[in-house]
């Protein structure tokens, strides 16, 4: 192809593209894959149903990570006294441990099913909130019995596995979980 006819093709592709629109960067965005954590909740006894339930409940809620039942990636387990109601090894893992202890559960006055979503929102990169006791925030603890993360939480996970992996972090200190959990309710008004 000659040099003029060469320019000429080019100006006309050109041409062509602005005249039909080329899409937009936001138009051809790629897919976000999802991250699936397994959890064995074998060990969990007669917390196993509400494990399941905490895992629908985050699952219907996050799109970017999916809580899957299956070879363990968190080993899911109860025992009978322990220093807090429950115990996230990791805090944004894939790998790592969720202990809960039925004494302290039936004593933190918390809802157990919230006890449980609480722990894998740990699991799921979050932390506890400054205002403990915030019955709106599963987070937050309190004897509360709501169990549903908040749009602030979901936010906070599905930014977190939409994201660049990042390195799982130390849980929370155990004894965090004891205030936590058996915080007083706060009373909005």
């Amino acid at each position: 192809m000659s040099p003029p006819r060469f320019i000429v093709a080019m100006l006309a592709g050109v041409a062509a593209l602005v005249l039909t629109g080329a899409p937009s960067a936001s138009a051809v965005s790629p897919p976000v894959a999802v991250r699936t954590i397994y959890y064995d909740s074998s060990r969990a006894a007669e917390l196993s149903s509400l494990v399941d339930q905490a895992a629908d409940i985050w699952n219907t809620r996050v799109t970017s990570v999916k809580l899957e039942k299956g070879q363990a990636g968190i080993s899911v387990s109860t025992a009978q006294n322990g220093p807090a109601p429950g115990m996230a090894s990791c805090v944004g893992c894939t790998r790592g441990q969720i202990t809960f202890y039925r004494n302290q559960i039936q004593q933190s006055g918390a809802g157990p099913l919230r006890v449980v979503v609480h722990e894998f929102g740990h699991i799921l990169s979050l932390e506890h909130p400054p205002d403990i006791g915030n019955c709106d925030k599963v987070m937050a603890g309190g004897r509360c019995d709501n169990p549903y993360p908040n749009a602030d939480e979901v936010a906070a996970v599905q930014r977190f596995w939409s994201g660049v992996l990042r390195p799982a972090r130390p849980a929370p200190r155990h004894a965090d979980e004891r205030s936590t959990l058996g915080a007083p309710a706060l009373v909005s008004r």
